[in-house]
């Protein structure tokens, strides 16, 4: 992508409330609409096709096209992980292996960017987009592993994945939000309470078509407010042209 932004502060606040709204309308297009998960994975697929399309093709681009990406690469990993589920892939099975793959797959990139990147900024592109799949299978099944089988609830798992996350952005801001391992250990740590978060937020409203809407709003908003509206955000983003990675 051309424009993506500074990993700050706002960008991981940004991400969480992406997950949110990935994690529900993932479940929203399976359940809510009867696409079920291959269904909505068609769905989710085409948008992306639109999003990555319009970002190459439109003159003047910015960081709201990088977020809508993540919504939907959000919603297709909420898709893959209940692919799973109804294949009777246990959670003992799919979180280990989601693990391995994602590490597997960390160490090939950084074997191939030794060097550190650009301060505040790491490289998105084809292999940027798959690795956030497989992060974002990884943390939904580790949070809904630890909401229903380990019997944390769905708060519980919240709170289980949200306080380590806490202390892991505040010893990351010295200077490790770039270090692909931290990061894409936040990112999955942030998926995976926000896929418990999602399911409180749907058993609390009594319908995932109104949690999808509320989530998607509050996202959008707070996505626009802090990259396009609100004075300097150009300082929090910059022209990628997706280097250093394999």
């Amino acid at each position: 992508m051309r424009c993506v932004p500074k990993i700050n502060g706002v960008y991981w606040l940004c991400l969480a409330l992406a997950s949110l709204f990935g994690a529900n309308a993932g479940d929203f297009l399976a359940g809510g609409l009867g696409l079920g998960p291959l269904g909505g994975l068609a769905v989710l697929a085409a948008g992306l096709v639109g999003v990555f399309l319009g970002e190459r093709l439109l003159k003047q681009t910015g960081a709201l096209s990088f977020w809508a990406a993540i919504a939907l690469i959000g919603a297709a990993a909420a898709n893959v992980a209940d692919a799973f589920h109804e294949a009777g892939v246990r959670f003992a099975t799919s979180v280990p292996v989601a693990c391995l793959l994602l590490a597997f797959m960390v160490i090939a990139w950084r074997s191939r960017a030794p060097s550190p990147e650009e301060q505040g900024f790491i490289p998105v592109t084809g292999y940027y987009w798959l690795t956030m799949l497989v992060a974002g299978v990884l943390g939904t099944v580790a949070g809904d592993a630890a909401s229903y089988p380990l019997g944390f609830g769905n708060f519980g798992a919240m709170v289980a994945f949200a306080i380590p996350l806490t202390f892991l952005l505040a010893i990351g801001r010295h200077g490790l939000y770039t270090d692909l391992g931290f990061y894409w250990l936040a990112v999955v740590f942030i998926r995976a309470a926000g896929t418990a978060a999602g399911d409180l937020l749907t058993h609390g409203l009594h319908g995932i078509a109104l949690c999808t809407a509320l989530s998607g709003i509050a996202f959008a908003a707070f996505a626009v407010v802090a990259y396009e509206l609100r004075k300097g955000n150009k300082r929090r983003q910059v022209r990628a042209v997706g280097e250093g990675m394999p």
